[in-house]
């Protein structure tokens, strides 16, 4: 077991300190992914509220439309009672001038009777006097007839003039009651528009925040699409430089084993412990050879994406580890001398510990953000004398 565990060791070691060299890259890729989308849902929040506040805005323009319209009509009905207000007003004038002559007409002839009266009361008996001096019965007759008559027209005319002055003081009050009921009339119109121009003036006054309001979300919006945008720029030098530091470790971890193999010489999979490997992708094709850009696996690509991984030949499930960069890794150990490691499968169908028969499903591809969904690294090892090499494993299917 401490021999497994060691080997074990040895095995993850370059993935380790891959995953070491890489961590602040990851570290701020993640966090620029993660402020890019709280960015975007920032902008689309405010999007959603200045789409809010622009059906709001429309509703107030409506509203005071309507208010324009409600006081433009209340004026019209006040400028109609204002022009019904004079026209009574010149009635009211009118007969107040027509109750003035009758009046002071009246008034002549209540003096005019008075004087009469106290004329009659000095002379007393004198007025009879005409009287006396008629030459004839038919000259007396019509000399009463005469003072008799003009004493009773006077008194039909005092009637007259009196019944026509109270006549016209009913049409001045009738008058002054239009007047002042219109007048009432004019006083709630201008109540109602006093009110109404108050809630206009608090809906302009709401339009203006809103606007106000409009105005900022729009500058929100904008300046949280520009720092998306600036965010994905950093992602993607973030992306570019984690691709060269991949490469540059690839290279250093390449110059340490084509070392190792310098020094202790080439390994080859003893065929008598294992057999033939399986090629661990049915159907699939290799698309980079062992060794190629110096590259201590071959690229296998299936012909669909996450396709199913089988075992290459008998063995125990040595370790499963997960990376962010390349996703789930299977080491399984075929002896104390052979493993093999299949890199970017998704959470595996075998734990540590598992044993595995050839051909069996380990799992599926396609979890790594680096390695296309529809392809695996796949790796044999060879270890002797305590080092671990890497050996072309299209030699021994």
């Amino acid at each position: 077991m401490k021999r497994l565990a060691f080997l074990l060791a040895l095995l993850l070691a370059g993935f380790a300190a891959a995953q070491t060299s890489l961590a602040d890259l990851n570290a701020a890729l993640e966090e620029a992914q993660q402020l890019r989308q709280e960015r975007l849902q920032a902008a689309k929040e405010a999007e959603a509220r200045l789409k809010k506040l622009g059906a709001e805005v429309q509703r107030l323009l409506r509203e005071l439309n309507a208010l324009g319209r409600d006081i433009a009509q209340l004026e019209n009905e006040k400028r109609e009672i204002e022009l019904s207000i004079e026209a009574l007003s010149e009635q009211i004038a009118q007969t107040e001038e027509e109750v003035a002559q009758y009046e002071a007409r009246l008034d002549r002839l209540k003096g005019r009777m008075t004087r009469l009266v106290e004329k009659l009361y000095r002379e007393r008996a004198g007025r009879y006097l005409p009287l006396l001096r008629a030459e004839s019965l038919a000259d007396l007759l019509m000399r009463a007839g005469w003072v008799q008559y003009l004493g009773a027209s006077d008194v039909q005319l005092v009637e007259t003039l009196t019944a026509l002055v109270h006549e016209l003081q009913a049409a001045k009050e009738r008058l002054a009651q239009l007047v002042a009921e219109l007048a009432r009339k004019k006083s709630e119109l201008e109540a109602r528009i006093a009110a109404l121009e108050a809630k206009r003036a608090r809906y302009q006054a709401v339009l203006a925040e809103l606007k106000r309001q409009q105005a900022e979300e729009e500058v929100r919006v904008v300046e949280l699409n520009k720092a998306a945008e600036e965010l994905e720029r950093q992602m993607n030098d973030l992306a570019a430089q984690i691709e060269a530091e991949r490469k540059r470790l690839e290279a250093e971890r390449r110059r340490r084993e084509q070392q190792g193999q310098a020094t202790g010489g080439e390994f080859t999979v003893p065929r008598v412990l294992v057999g033939e490997l399986l090629f661990p992708i049915p159907g699939g094709r290799i698309v980079t050879p062992f060794g190629a850009e110096g590259n201590t696996w071959q690229v296998i690509q299936a012909d669909q994406n996450y396709a199913p991984v089988r075992a290459a030949a008998d063995g125990r499930v040595l370790a499963t580890a997960y990376y962010s960069n390349y996703g789930w890794n299977v080491v399984i150990l075929h002896s104390d001398e052979l493993m093999t490691r299949y890199t970017n499968l998704q959470e595996p169908l075998v734990r540590t510990g598992d044993t595995v028969q050839q051909g069996q499903i380990i799992g599926y591809l396609g979890i790594s953000p680096l390695i296309p969904p529809n392809e695996m690294w796949f790796s044999v090892l060879v270890m002797k004398q305590g080092k671990t090499v890497a050996v072309d494993p299209s030699r021994y299917y």
